[in-house]
């Protein structure tokens, strides 16, 4: 096991650290995905979305003038360059040059009617990929301009709001500058901005909202005596948010790259712990329809905290020795971020259940948000999602490899791609991960380095696995400790390979009245149900679908109270070429016994509230049946918490 002596730990020392975009080159499945992904949902977005057309702000138009322009971009940049296809890249580059064009003479930049500080955030972090992939000379001076000005402004005008939530972007931007130009001025300017952010270090030590935000912050009484502006710039509002949440799990974790103090390095497990015990579901996410909202799996989860979620693990996965970070990530990516966009990618969720019996629009027990906050569609409820979800599957891949700070390459997250980057001793180096992983268990590496080198290759063991093995060309290591890294090093040459198995056993872990969730390695299983489309309107090129089931939900499952993953058994079938996160090419599934619960039906056009388990054989219906499991990616309807019985 790797291990690293936090107390020591500083910025400059990090164990690993970021390779440029464009480092890695994604294949197989994961490149569909993003293939699919630049034919639709992104690449044709702003041909028939206004927010985002040539009226934007962001573009010298007199239209939106946000954040839906910075977050589209900060999705479309990395998607344009890791696919090195030049239509987007030019869509991309003429939003960048208007940006880096528009800049003022004190270092201000961005549409002149709206001088908040926090969509100047993500067009930062647009400038940051930009600049690793193509190093265009205008982006770092256009930075330190920008600093500078900052630094002149930070204290006259505040943050506050949203900015004031969500400051470690920041701080995020400028540690990534000091790493460019070493200027203590950066790091200075860091702590101003981490003292006006809130304080997520002591929210997620000793989470305050343990049960749903509606108990402690009425939504309906109070918006009728306060303005839209005090409320978003109360503190219940803001931390409470379920996306301002998402992205402060990373703020201290960054900042303590300053002060070296354990505990806010370690602040994001605690309050992922935290976030998971009072608001949690099985697919790792926390519910927020738009605010925390308790730990029922028919409670919604916004699009944007699962993207967002996932940037902060991206990126703080250099701050840990263990796989923690990495293991979630991946779960986050498998399950909840595919499962919430239509397989073609030409429509999306604002909301996800993991209990989701039923998509329509109509009423359902959210905290403040619309009728149509579930339905598959270009906007439904708020266009922030619209905008936002583009960066989920791009910046995955920036998290497949990291540089280790001995020379070496350590591979954080499994999929198939092809990594090529210049080690420190000037070697050159290619890795192809050949793999169908998380389908599959086997993940095969290729090395081919231009010269026979000698470095160290680190592999993460999930903390699921148990029996993992690595054979190399000096034989077969079983000795791997879940949850840790197992390290390679030796002298490499063309033509060496590596071939890590991570065995999958059915685990099944508990939840909200202790509800069992079925999950087999990083995959979430669910029911299969049948699924009846139907077109709501919506924008024509991107309609508007609700679902309802066409077979029965409501079953308990049956376990084995000694070995709860006892009663499954797992078909596989051949991986297709045309892959998708449609539900009829879902590589794998499984069955179990089951019984209906009859009384367990819709309460409010959603899963009624789930009975407490073990549930009683007596009330569940006489005929046991064998149902089918799929990973909860492919489900667009399905139950991923059951009541169960004991078998």
């Amino acid at each position: 096991m790797v291990e690293i002596n936090f107390a020591s730990v500083s910025l400059e020392d990090l164990p690993t650290s970021e390779l440029p975009l464009g480092s890695v080159d994604p294949r197989g499945w994961f490149r569909d995905v993003l293939r699919c992904q630049a034919d639709n949902f992104t690449g044709c977005l702003s041909d028939h979305w206004a927010s985002v057309n040539h009226y934007s702000a962001w573009r010298g138009g007199t239209g939106e003038n946000w954040e839906r322009g910075p977050y589209y971009l900060d999705g479309l940049l990395p998607l344009a360059y890791l696919l090195r296809d030049e239509t987007l890249i030019a869509k991309a580059k003429s939003w960048v040059d208007w940006t880096l064009d528009c800049q003022k003479n004190n270092g201000d930049f961005g549409p002149r009617n709206n001088l908040d500080w926090w969509p100047r955030m993500v067009m930062l972090k647009v400038l940051m990929q930009y600049e690793e992939a193509t190093e265009d000379p205008r982006v770092i001076p256009f930075m330190e301009r920008y600093a500078a000005y900052l630094d002149a402004q930070i204290d006259e005008r505040p943050l506050a709001s949203w900015g004031k939530a969500r400051g470690g972007e920041l701080i995020l931007w400028l540690f990534w500058l000091y790493r460019r130009r070493a200027d203590e001025r950066f790091l200075i300017l860091a702590d101003r901005i981490y003292s006006q952010t809130l304080d997520w270090n002591g929210f997620f030590q000793n989470l305050p909202y343990t049960r749903a935000t509606g108990f402690y912050f009425p939504w309906k009484a109070i918006a009728t005596h306060f303005s839209v502006p005090q409320l978003v710039d109360s503190p219940q509002f803001l931390f409470t948010h379920i996306v301002n949440v998402a992205m402060g799990l990373k703020t201290s974790t960054l900042y303590s790259a300053r002060t070296r103090d354990l505990t806010q390095r370690e602040s994001i497990k605690t309050g992922v712990a935290s976030l998971l015990k009072y608001h949690g579901v099985v697919s790792r996410l926390f519910t927020g329809d738009e605010h925390l909202s308790g730990s029922s799996p028919s409670q919604g989860s916004e699009l944007c905290s699962v993207v967002e979620y996932m940037f902060s693990l991206e990126s703080i996965l250099d701050y840990f020795g263990d796989t923690w970070a990495a293991d979630t990530l991946e779960i986050l990516a498998f399950n909840a971020l595919p499962s919430t966009i239509t397989p073609d990618f030409r429509g999306h969720q604002y909301l996800q259940q993991a209990n989701q019996v039923l998509v329509t629009k109509a009423k359902r027990d959210w905290f403040n948000t619309n009728d149509e906050s579930n339905l598959f569609g270009l906007e439904p409820n708020f266009g922030c999602c619209t905008a936002n979800l583009h960066q989920g599957w791009p910046k995955l891949s920036k998290a497949l490899w990291r540089a280790t700070g001995d020379g070496g390459l350590a591979a954080f997250v499994y999929a198939p791609n092809i990594l090529k980057t210049t080690l420190p001793t000037g070697a050159r180096v290619s890795i192809e991960t050949v793999t169908e992983y998380p389908f599959e268990e086997t993940i095969r590496l290729r090395i081919e380095p231009d010269a026979p080198t000698r470095f160290p290759l680190k592999l993460r063991i999930p903390a699921w696995c148990n029996g993992a093995s690595v054979t190399t060309p000096e034989g077969v290591r079983s000795d791997l400790v879940p949850g840790s890294w197992t390290v390679l090093d030796r002298s490499w040459s063309a033509g060496d390979s590596v071939e890590l198995k991570l065995p999958m056993k059915i685990h099944v872990s508990f939840w909200y009245k202790n509800s069992a969730g079925v999950e087999l390695g990083p995959l979430i299983l669910a029911l299969k149900i049948r699924e009846q489309w139907h077109t709501e309107g919506g924008y024509p090129a991107f309609p508007d679908w609700s679902i309802e089931p066409l077979s029965p939900w409501n079953y308990a499952l049956g376990l084995d109270a000694q070995n709860p993953g006892k009663a499954f058994e797992i078909k596989r079938k051949p991986f297709t070429h045309d892959f998708s996160f449609a539900r009829d090419k879902t590589p794998l599934r499984v069955f179990a016994r089951a019984r209906r619960v009859g009384a367990w039906k819709l309460e409010n056009n959603s899963a009624g509230e789930l009975p407490p388990s073990p549930i009683a054989v007596e009330r569940c219906e006489s005929q046991e049946e064998i149902i089918e499991l799929i990973p909860y990616a492919f489900a667009r309807l399905r139950i991923a918490q059951f009541p169960w019985y004991r078998l």
